[in-house]
Order: C-alpha cells, then structure tokens, then sequence
C-alpha cells in the first residue's frame, strides 16, 4: 500500500494512501473501523459533514506519514516485487517457451523480424532478449563469487515456498464469504452492490440440527381488529386500520400470531406498586420522555463499588485521593434520586424521588435515531443502516399517534371532534405532543423522522437561534457543531408546561440530550475537572472529558426536576428517562457505537420516575421496546385516562411486542423465551439479540466481513472473553466446551430466530430487500 501512495501518474496511489490515512484517522478518532461498503447510504447534510470533519486533522497527519513513507521505501518494494516476478518469470517461461514458439510459427504475418541470436545489449553485455526478461544480469568478473546467483536462489526458494503455501490454502481451506469481502479492492468496495438479500434468506445461516417449522412460513402480519372506537376519518399513524400496503388487506401486527411473542398482560402488578395503584394516589398528567445521549448504565448513578470506580481507582495507584473522590460524589447526585439507587460516596444525604429504576436495561437500537423509534413508538428499528423509518411504514402507532388519536374520543361529543378544555379534571384533557433538544435535528433526516412520529410541534437549536434574535443584546453561542447546551431549553420546558396548564392540555414531552455526545465539549462557561489521572495515549483524557458532561448532564436534569417544582406539576408528571446507546470508552476506548458490539454500548439506564411511585429496582432481563407499553399500563392503571381513552388503550396495548414492566414479567413460557432485540449501529452489518430467560448474548453478522461473537454476561460482565468467529459451526463448538452444550444449544436456536426475525422486521416495515 505504501508502494503507491505517492507519486502515481494517474492519481491512483494517492486515493489508496488517502483511504488508509482516513482508516487510521477514524480509527484513533473512534475506536473502531470504517466499512467502506456503507459509502453508498452516507446522508450528506451538513450536521454529517462537521462529524467527518472531526477526524480532518488526524487524515491530513496521515496521508503526510504515508506520502514521505512511500517516497522513501517506494524503490527498495519495487525492485523486491519486481524480483518476485522475475522469479516467476525464470520458474514459468520455459514451460511455455515451445507454446510460445508453435504459435509464432503459426503467423503467418508476422511483422518483427527474428532477433539475431547475438544480438547483444551494448550495456549490460547480456543477450537482449534476456535482458527484457530480467532472467540474467552482467556476470561476475573471473574469480569473483557469484553472489547475485546465490541471492536468485533464496529469492525463487522464497517465492516458491510463498506461492506453494497459497495455492495449498486455496484448496484445503473452506469457503468463506468474509475472505472474498476482505480481498476486494479497498477504492472498489463502496461502488460494489452487496450480494441480494429477500426476505427469505436474511443472511447465510448453515445448516444446524433441530425443527424450526414452528419458526420459518410464519409471518406476524394479520387483518387488523375493528375497534368501535376509532375515528371515521383515516388516523395519522393507523393506516393499517383504513387501508393495506399497495392496495390490499388492511394487516397489522398481531402477536397471536407471533411465534415468539410472550405477553405478560394477564400476570399481576409487581408486588409493591399493587397497593399504591389501588389507593389511587398517583396521578399522571402530564409525561416526559428523555433519551440521554451516549449514556451507560453504570454512569447513572457512578457508584463507589463499581467498574468505573475501579478504573478511576488503579489510575491512582489503588486510591482516589480525597478531592477527587468528593467531585465524584457530587458528580451523579439527581441520578441517584432519581434512580434510587445511592452512590456509596456518602457525602450527602439521599432521598429518592420514587419509580422504578431497571438495573438490566438495553437499548432497542444503538444508533441514537434507531433508539428513538423503539422507545417512543414501541417498535423494533429497521434492519438497515441510517435513518430509513421516516421512509417505510413505521408498523405501530407512536405515542404522538396515540395521543393524537385519544383527543377525538370523549363520551359528551361525537366522533371525529376533540376534547373539550373547560373540565377542571385533567383525564379529559387534550394532549399535545412536543420534540425538544437544542442540538441539530438535520443529521440523517431527523427533521423527517418527528414528524413521521406524531410529533405536534418541535423545539431545535434553530429555534433557539431564531428566538434570541428577537431579543436585545448578543446572540448565544453554541458549544459545539451540535448546537447549544441544554439550559437554553429551560424557558421552553417551562413555558410548555404553563400554557398547558391556561389551555387545560396535557403534554408529552420528548427530549433528546447532546452534551453526552463525543467530542465532549463542556458549555460556555464551565470547566473540566480532574476525575481520573492522566495517562498515556490521551485515553484517561477522553475518558476525564466523558465523565464531566455526565456531570453536566446531571445537572440539567436537576434544573429539569426544579422547573416541575416552579410549574406546579412535579407530583403529576412521569419523568422516563433511558440512554439512547452506551458508550464503550473505558473498555476498548470507543468513542461511538458505530458498529461496536461490546456490551457497554447497549447496557443503559432506564427510569420511570414518580414522586407518588414507591422506590422499586427491577433486576429482570429488559429492552427499551417496553417503555410504550409500561407508559400506557400506568396511565389506565393509575386511572389517569377518561373512560373512552382507558378503553382504547386497553384494546392497543396487547398489540405490542415489549412486556408491561408494572406486571411480573414472564422470560419464558410454553418452550418460547422472549427474546430482546437491538438493531446495531449503523443499523446493516450487525444484529445483537438475548433472551429475558437466559445471561448469554449473541452478535449476529448481516454481512459476510464481520464474525459471530457470544458472551456470557453474568460471569463476564465487560466481555473480555467473548467467543468469535467468521463462521457459525465453530463458534457452536467452542461455546460448547467453554460454556456446555446448553449454552450452545441456545446459540443454535438464537441463530434461527435472529434469521427469521430480520426477514420479519422487513415485512413489518414494507421494505423490499430487493429494491
């Protein structure tokens, strides 16, 4: 590769080295490699431009390193390949030489004229001929040792013995679609179409033991139900309920005819909220949803007795002195309330606000957009890389549509009209629907997918902008290229909140955080601290940078629960609050999700949080696909809905995948386990799926340059020793003697679902693998 990277006439040289300084530069930039397959979906709006822009720097250093490395090996590589090829070229002419022959005696117009046989070159004093064939150099003068005759020796021996090892590979060792995928021209791959994928192979799975008949030909689509309920006129996010896909049936999901749905509904509320939802004391008007970006689970709280301690911990040589220990104690102080959860730190008191806090949480999707779509529309993400959901058929209502749909419905007035405002009993109240971030929403068509959602209004950092250029005296400045930090929201949170309360609405409340986003800029204003000690490559650095805009974060979700407080609504207001993704910066230093598969990139906190709610930590396997659900169970179990929304909501809620977390859950039942999915950034090349009833996790390739990875969480937390492997049967058989025949077992079966579930979401979703 350095060969080329310099002077080429034609350029050529110059985009491979160019490409390899890019691979470099992402690389140290992220953490993790560049798929150069995906150039093809890359969305070009600006916000995607200033995130490549990043890595500028590292690129130009890069391409400096390999441009004066190729210009000094570039003659020592060409004459040792051009040795190589004359070796061949000595081993292999003289079998074609009467071939050679035959065939220039067969033409009859040939225009050279034979070389005369001592036709010398002047120079070298070598024939000519050979001369061009580089089959012999001036000899020694008489008496001196033929070196250059021993150094052909070595070289053919060399060559031969490489050659030899190749060709002997190329037949004994089995096929592999990675090894083709790793062998194409790195400038050709992004223009090469990936094989066809239908939806009836997926991805290549090899043939293993065992009846999946109940699994394969099954399809989860179905003729919808008919509600007596719904609206005359067609429903922003129920289509499936007025008309079918080009024309035909109208279907939808039905999860009696999943086959690996499991619906915990008629199981009992979990013992210590049963009593508080009987008493009728808690009250939900209003409910915000708040996506944490780029936050894990174990920064929400940092706790004294856990892995980030520890690392904080040996980089202090085994102690945190005593300052720093107080910055951490200090650090995630509204995460413990909110969560329930104490730090271990003990320099403050600690009361909970109440709710519930689950310990084992993962997220539905670990591209933030992807994320979005499981937990405010209860849908499992697509299957493809980038935001493509504003462009199919998002195949259940989002809550926006929900909401939106029980503003028609009221016992006093007629179908198709809305709610009434006068009632003083909040139940009969409008709902209104907001988006709210003061960051970009043009990265990857966000600014498409809200409004695909249901979303009534949105607040942005171009709303912010605008709004401030309104007022007197000097614009804000943003932070970074994402926007500004999320203070600036704190007059639109406020605001929403008080002309709900003069309109007589009820808000849901979307926001998705960006100061948690990489490069971890602080805002205007605030300063790092030291949280862990220096140490070599910049990582301690990154990881210090990480750590203070939790703190940061942590901050703004405090002034979020004080606006509540000054809004009047705290004690009627469900605050959920999950991470988008996690980030596996401490283990591996990746700085993004961006096809990494290590489990911190998909373990995040997840919150409901209620003052009227008692503390409770739910310790049980679950996915962000369940908050829809939990959301719409304690609306009509706390009786916070008039009669005709309770109704519909008790008609939609068994229509969705994720299990109720007020209810005891049920991991397995009737030989099926409920399986949890999460669709992996960039959304194509990886699946990662478990089960509710077992610790192992499986990491399944969509594309053939990729491997199959299994872990076991419960005896290894951080994976440090996962199982991978390009090809599926030798995974099986290492999972077997590492972690038994059950453990492979599962695998098996896992394989199976993930190969029937991919094909699935794309029938779910309406998009055609094909096209």
């Amino acid at each position: 590769m350095l060969s080329v990277g310099i002077i080429s006439v034609d350029g050529f040289g110059l985009i491979i080295s160019g490409l390899s300084a890019a691979n470099i530069s992402f690389y140290v930039q992220t953490g993790a490699e560049i798929h150069w397959r995906q150039a093809h979906w890359f969305h070009r709006d600006a916000a995607s431009i200033k995130t490549l822009l990043t890595g500028l720097t590292g690129l130009v250093i890069g391409e400096i390193i390999f441009t004066i490395a190729a210009y000094v090996l570039t003659p020592y590589i060409y004459n040792f390949v051009h040795a190589g090829v004359s070796v061949f070229q000595y081993l292999f002419a003289p079998l074609f030489s009467k071939y050679w022959k035959w065939k220039g005696s067969k033409s009859d117009n040939n225009p050279y004229e034979q070389v005369a046989i001592k036709d010398w070159d002047e120079e070298s004093n070598v024939p000519e001929t050979e001369s061009m064939l580089g089959l012999q150099s001036p000899g020694p003068a008489p008496g001196q040792p033929t070196k250059t005759g021993t150094t052909k020796k070595v070289i053919s021996i060399f060559v031969a013995s490489a050659a030899t090892y190749v060709l002997t590979l190329c037949v004994i060792r089995p096929y592999d679609a990675a090894y083709d995928f790793l062998s194409q021209t790195v400038v050709i791959t992004p223009f090469v179409k990936p094989p066809t994928r239908t939806l009836t192979s997926s991805f290549y799975l090899p043939d293993l033991p065992g009846d999946y008949s109940w699994l394969y030909n099954h399809t989860a689509i179905g003729p919808t139900s008919k509600y007596d309920w719904m609206p005359v006129e067609k429903t922003p996010g129920f289509r499936d309920w007025y008309e079918g896909f080009n024309g035909s049936v109208p279907q939808h999901y039905d999860p009696n005819l999943d086959p690996i749905h499991l619906s915990n509904l008629d199981a009992d509320i979990i013992e210590p909220l049963r009593e508080t939802l009987k008493d009728g004391k808690i009250k939900i008007k209003h409910v915000f949803l708040f996506k944490l970006e780029s936050t894990r689970s174990d920064v929400f709280p940092v706790k004294k007795d856990g892995h980030i301690a520890d690392i904080i911990r040996k980089s202090y040589s085994g102690e945190i002195p005593d300052e720093v220990e107080d910055r951490l104690a200090n650090l995630t102080r509204n995460a413990e309330i909110l969560t329930g959860v104490p730090s271990g730190f003990d320099q403050h008191d600690f009361n909970p606000r109440g709710g519930l806090y689950a310990s084992d949480a993962y997220t539905g999707g670990t591209f933030t957009l992807k994320s979005i779509v499981a937990s405010v529309c209860g849908a499992n993400p697509l299957v493809v890389d980038f935001n493509r959901e504003f462009f199919h058929h998002i195949y259940q209502p989002c809550m926006p549509h929900i909401f939106n749909t029980l503003n028609k419905l009221s016992p006093a007035l007629p179908k198709n009209s809305t709610k009434s405002t006068d009632s003083k009993d909040f139940k009969s109240w409008p709902w209104r629907s907001t988006m709210m971030q003061s960051i970009t929403d043009d990265y990857d068509n966000q600014d498409r997918l809200t409004p695909a959602m249901g979303f009534d209004d949105k607040v942005t950092d171009k709303t912010i902008t605008k709004d401030f250029k309104k007022k007197p005296g000097p614009n804000p400045e943003k932070y970074n290229f994402w926007g500004y930090e999320e203070h600036k929201l704190r007059e639109y949170f406020l605001d929403a909140l008080i002309q709900a309360e003069k309109k007589h609405e009820r808000v849901f409340l979307t926001h998705l955080t960006g100061q948690t986003h990489h490069p971890w800029k602080m805002p205007i204003g605030e300063e790092y601290e030291a949280l862990i000690a220096s140490g070599l490559w910049n990582k301690n650095d990154k990881v210090n940078r990480y750590l203070n805009t939790i703190g940061v974060n942590d901050k703004w979700l405090g002034e979020v629960m004080d606006l509540l407080n000054e809004a009047g609504v705290a004690d009627e207001t469900l605050v959920v609050m999950v991470g988008d993704h996690g980030i596996s910066l401490l283990e591996d230093g990746g700085v993004t999700p961006n096809d990494n598969p290590h489990v911190k990139n998909f373990h995040v906190p997840l919150v409901f949080s209620h003052p009227s709610l008692p503390p409770i930590t739910l310790n049980n396997r679950i996915s962000s696909l369940q908050i829809l659900p939990t959301i719409l169970d304690l609306l009509v179990q706390s009786s916070s809905l008039d009669a005709p929304s309770a109704k519909a909501i008790q008609d939609l809620l068994p229509l969705y995948e994720g299990q109720s977390m007020i209810r005891e859950p049920v991991p397995e039942a009737e030989g099926k386990q409920d399986w949890q999915f999460t669709v992996m950034n960039t959304g194509g090349t990886w699946l990662a799926l478990r089960s509710a009833a077992k610790p192992y996790r499986l990491v399944v390739p969509l594309v053939p340059d990729v491997e199959w990875r299994f872990s076991d969480v419960s005896s290894d937390p951080i994976e440090e020793r996962t199982l991978q492997s390009f090809n599926l049967k030798p995974l099986l058989k290492d999972v077997g003697n590492v972690h038994g025949e059950a453990a492979a077992e599962w695998v098996g079966e896992a394989a199976h679902v993930a190969q029937w579930w991919v094909a699935e979401n794309w029938r779910r979703w309406e998009y055609l693998p094909e096209n």
